[in-house]
């Protein structure tokens, strides 16, 4: 029995013997060093970077080189065995990436409306995340690349493109550039480095329909677009179905088309508005220049203007706007901090993308209890706008009774609703439009601005 354990024990010694010597160099030798790596670009046999099928280098990792190590006066220095010591080769610091913003505006900022909201974005961009903005305004969609360009010149590598126009422009200069992130206002779709981002704006143009109905005198009402416009035709439906909620046949809507950068063109067709009868006016234009007009008419209006107590104190029903701060800094933040989605985002009332105006001190009687009962039904998901049955102007059904549409669906709306009326167009083509000079501008218009929403 005894013979039989000694051998059992030499063979498991045997064993063990063998496990070590198979486990790197032995059971006691020391751990080998782990060798720090480094990542760098993979190249050709020319030298040149190789990119993935996005255009991206490819990186791979090797490991770090070693250097001899030299005293003060440039001596080997070695190790008590007499053996040059080495270490590896230090890594330089990451340089931190300084973000810069610039915004390119199809208007000017002085015209307010949608720009001023964007100002006000704008502000609070600096306040919140220390970032220096600035802008090019009055660009053509054909300079949007120059555009982008002069502010990159200027340092700026996150480009917000301020109009729903430059939307397949945005996409384009995407697809071309690897060091500069966009921001597009309207469907851009989305890239590596860009995000779109709209809202359910005919939600509290809705509500501001029952507004206007609540409102008029004459039962004759008037709205003012522009054509280019963020989903114009849904902005203009929302409005005149808000209308209709409360007049319902008795519905009278007169649309005028004219461009934002034409105050000619804008003049005339509220000028027509008014000879038509409409006491209350709704203007959805990239200008505030009609909410100033309907002021020094004393004509009540309601516009997508933030600040209208300012611009019409004594005729403004209510307005409905965007409120872009909020949306902005959170993506800007993720492309600082190293973590951006580039997503496409539509924000409602519930989100607070979409709001509206207090009402104005000269409504009527019950104006402001109405409508806030209609927005805390569509705040709650209560209150579909557009939920059939619903008629376009031929009298043809585009939304079936009981169903509803998606705001998918709501934003390739191109026609308008029955009790729409009449409309007239003062849109005139000009040949040779005046474009930007480029001039980079970062002051802003004045402290009422950079007010937050």
């Amino acid at each position: 029995m005894s013979g039989w354990f000694k051998k059992a024990s030499n063979i498991f010694a045997i064993m063990i013997t063998a496990v070590c010597a198979l486990t790197f160099s032995g059971c006691n030798s020391e751990p080998e060093e782990e060798v720090p790596m480094k990542t760098v670009a993979v190249t050709d046999e020319e030298g040149n970077p190789v990119t993935d099928d996005k255009g991206e280098p490819v990186m791979t990792e090797v490991p770090l080189e070693t250097i001899a190590v030299t005293d003060e006066d440039g001596n080997p220095v070695t190790d008590e065995n007499g053996e040059q010591v080495y270490e590896y080769e230090a890594l330089p610091e990451e340089e931190k990436t300084i973000y810069k913003v610039g915004f390119v505006y199809s208007g000017f900022v002085s015209d307010g409306a949608t720009n001023g909201a964007f100002e006000v974005a704008r502000a609070q961009i600096e306040r919140s995340l220390g970032l220096e903005t600035c802008y090019v305004e009055n660009v053509l969609v054909s300079e949007f690349p120059e555009a982008v360009n002069t502010l990159k010149d200027d340092g700026c590598n996150i480009i917000v493109s301020c109009s729903q126009k430059y939307a397949n422009s945005a996409y384009k200069e995407n697809k071309s550039s690897t060091d500069t992130f966009f921001i597009s206002f309207g469907e851009a779709g989305t890239g590596a480095h860009l995000a779109s981002f709209g809202g359910e704006l005919y939600q509290t143009a809705n509500v501001c329909g029952l507004a206007a109905a609540h409102n008029t005198k004459s039962n004759v009402i008037g709205v003012i677009a522009d054509p280019g416009e963020y989903n114009v035709y849904g902005i203009i439906d929302g409005f005149s179905l808000g209308v209709a909620e409360l007049m319902s046949a008795k519905a009278d809507i007169r649309v005028n088309w004219a461009w934002s950068n034409s105050k000619s063109e804008m003049k005339e067709a509220l000028d027509d508005l008014v000879s038509q009868g409409c006491d209350v006016i709704m203007s959805y234009m990239e200008s505030d220049y009609p909410v100033r007009y309907c002021a020094d008419r004393n004509i009540k209006v309601i516009a997508n203007c933030y600040n209208m107590p300012e611009l019409a104190p004594d005729c403004y029903i209510s307005g409905y706007f965007f409120n872009f701060s909020t949306h902005l800094v959170d993506v800007i933040r993720s492309i600082v901090n190293d973590n951006f989605n580039p997503e496409v985002y539509s924000g409602n009332i519930a989100s607070g993308m979409v709001r509206l105006v207090n009402f104005g001190l000269n409504t009527e009687k019950g104006t402001e209890d109405i409508c806030d009962k209609l927005y805390e039904y569509i705040k709650a998901g209560n209150a579909r706008v557009f939920t059939g049955e619903i008629k376009n102007t031929d009298g043809q059904i585009m939304v079936e009774k009981g169903q509803s549409m998606t705001f998918d669906n709501i934003l390739k709306v191109n026609w308008l609703v029955q009790s729409v009326r009449k409309t007239g167009s003062f849109t005139e083509i000009t040949d040779n439009p005046v474009g930007s000079n480029f001039t980079i501008h970062k002051e802003f218009k004045d402290e009422e601005t950079t007010k937050e929403n």
